[in-house]
């Protein structure tokens, strides 16, 4: 075991090394294009952090104000919590120094998180898919973005691999404090009632009455893209409205807020279906999973369901579907299994789908790139469609609706 963690270390270390040697090269845009990245500065997403800090100190509102230390064609105005703020000036950022072994810190032990997934694939097929999310758009663009999503995976793994409940809950509150969306990891709790109850109770209470001001501010910032390379509800009936806009059809912006407010209900009734199907029909495995590979599943999968429900979301934060691979993979029904690996890797190399029409003519080009969304949503539809199903079927499978013993004993 020491030896397998010593070699994933230096993988993890060459791998990152390797990554900021691009950075300081002349190469990092071709290397990155080559790939089907659309390159930016390097590091773009971490550096905006540090651009808004200095905007910041300037007495520049950056949730109000563009940020003109922003390079052009990228969002000048923040749309993170004020923490990473401060996450900029404690570490002192600024400092090239400073940042590079900061750069070199997390991707090396996000590369060792990775690697130590890849450790409990037993089989040929889990990590041959583990291989193809390794090289898929979606985790080479969070790694050339350095997305604020790469600090969430980390401290995901983290929570996973710890057995304290209550460090557990410390952690998932410090993920809610730097984006929010690991509100949906109190899931990991559903074999605890009491816990799931108590820490579900104090997120909410905590978001609603004393960080709600800071949400409000991000919440309208944040971009809905109608792009193939995201997904989640918003981004549905952003792409509905600019059809209907170019179209003339119902939906204008007199009426769009009220229409995007209808359809996340409307999934929101839909996946509580899902759910209630999943729990008639439990699925069987064809290896006895352990509880640590299950959560990897719940919190992959709830952090999926739950940003694609409220949110308009860029394709690397589909990098959290990795926790759910040795769960999908174990699953004797060969339909729902194939559907999601399929759904998976097309979902997942959206960036490599969407620049795929360079011999087109440019007179089919639209229709085709139409036919391409439409594929690639479709699949994302699919797989949030399965895993609410599969949520549904492990809920059925702990018994969760049961009460416990002693209560059946009264």
């Amino acid at each position: 075991m020491i030896k397998k963690n010593l070699l994933n270390i230096t993988i993890s270390l060459l791998l990152s090394f390797l990554i900021i040697y691009l950075s300081f090269s002349n190469t990092w845009t071709f290397f990155w294009n080559s790939l089907s990245i659309p390159a930016q500065e390097p590091f773009s997403d971490l550096k905006a952090h540090i651009h808004f800090y200095n905007c910041f100190i300037k007495g520049i509102n950056i949730y109000n104000q563009p940020c003109e230390l922003i390079p052009l064609g990228n969002a000048n105005i923040s749309t993170h919590p004020e923490i990473w703020l401060k996450i900029v000036h404690f570490f002192n950022l600024n400092n090239s120094v400073v940042y590079n072994i900061f750069v070199l810190t997390i991707l090396t032990i996000y590369f060792f998180s990775l690697f130590k997934i890849y450790s409990n694939l037993k089989n040929f097929k889990n990590k041959l898919l583990f291989f193809i999310f390794f090289l898929s758009t979606t985790n080479l663009i969070l790694l050339e973005r350095f997305a604020t999503d790469i600090f969430i995976f980390i401290l995901i793994f983290i929570i996973l691999n710890f057995n304290n409940k209550i460090l557990k809950g410390l952690l998932i509150f410090i993920g809610i404090l730097l984006k929010y969306y690991p509100i949906f990891l109190t899931s990991i709790f559903l074999k605890n009632k009491k816990y799931l109850f108590f820490f579900s109770s104090i997120f909410i209470l905590f978001i609603f009455f004393i960080y709600s001001d800071q949400i409000k501010l991000v919440n309208n910032n944040i971009l809905e893209v109608a792009l193939i390379v995201a997904y989640g509800v918003r981004s549905i009936t952003k792409a509905i409205y600019h059809l209907s806009i170019e179209y003339n059809f119902l939906i204008n912006d007199a009426n769009y807020s009220f229409f995007k407010n209808l359809i996340i209900i409307i999934f929101i009734i839909y996946s509580l279906l899902l759910i209630y199907l999943g729990f008639l029909r439990p699925q069987k495995f064809e290896i006895s999973l352990n509880n640590q590979l299950t959560n990897y599943f719940i919190a992959g999968s709830s952090i999926y369901l739950g940003t694609f429900i409220f949110g308009s979301n860029f394709d690397y934060r589909l990098i959290f579907l990795v926790f759910t691979i040795p769960y999908v993979m174990s699953l004797k029904n060969e339909l729902i299994k194939n559907i999601l690996i399929i759904c998976y890797i097309i979902s997942l190399n959206s960036f490599l789908i969407q620049h795929s029409e360079y011999f087109i003519s440019s007179d089919v080009r639209h229709w085709i790139y139409f036919l391409k969304a439409f594929i690639v949503y479709l699949c994302k539809f699919l797989v949030f469609t399965l895993l609410c199903f599969l949520i549904g079927s492990h809920l059925k499978i702990i018994n969760f609706f049961k009460l416990n013993d002693k209560k059946k004993q009264n």
